[in-house]
């Protein structure tokens, strides 16, 4: 099921992507269930298994003879993260990958303004298309337990009602750039103890 649902996603960032008919490549004019089953029947096990890991910190694997290209990812549910090394979370010390630090999530929420969820999505995903990111890794729709975790800051607040009316509006406002938003931390992410140790 993975496989599919990444196969899904992959096909859909394809759509947008592609731009070659030749038939050694997928369909993109047909329906997108047709393009996911003609997609699976293409691929070699080992092409799916790429997929479905990663083969740096914020990318996997496409499949170049179907023009299935990579797909990258970019953390940042209120602020494009700066790259990253290949393989660590060390800072890859750009020059060109400045980015703007919106207010927190929690902020956001504090609005109760959808349409400002919505802009605020936009400008996310406009600088993710920017740096040529796919998927970015947010929102967070963690309902908040406590204010000892550390990360609660990333989520829009302890209010479900809240949170949807919010969340989704973000998540439009994102994906209007051809960029995928990726819920992150459905539940259970409410405390931490020494996360660095």
């Amino acid at each position: 099921m993975a496989t599919k649902q990444f196969v899904i996603a992959t096909a859909i960032l394809c759509s947008f992507t592609a731009q070659a008919a030749d038939s050694k490549y997928l369909d993109y004019s047909a329906p997108l269930e047709e393009r996911i089953e003609d997609a699976l029947s293409r691929m070699t096990l080992e092409e799916k298994v790429k997929m479905v890991h990663a083969q740096s910190k914020f990318s996997s694997a496409g499949v170049p003879r179907l023009g299935i290209p990579e797909l990258w990812c970019i953390d940042g549910p209120h602020g494009i993260r700066p790259e990253v090394l290949w393989d660590e979370w060390n800072s890859a010390e750009w020059t060109n990958d400045s980015c703007t630090a919106f207010p927190a999530l929690s902020c956001l929420a504090a609005t109760w303004r959808p349409e400002l969820a919505r802009e605020y999505g936009r400008a996310l995903g406009e600088e993710a298309r920017y740096r040529r990111k796919d998927i970015l890794l947010g929102p967070g729709v963690n309902m908040m337990r406590t204010p000892l975790n550390g990360r609660s800051f990333e989520y829009m607040g302890e209010d479900p009602f809240l949170t949807s009316t919010m969340v989704v509006p973000y998540i439009q406002g994102v994906q209007s750039n051809n960029v995928a938003a990726c819920v992150k931390h459905f539940a259970l992410n409410n405390n931490e103890d020494n996360r660095y140790t």
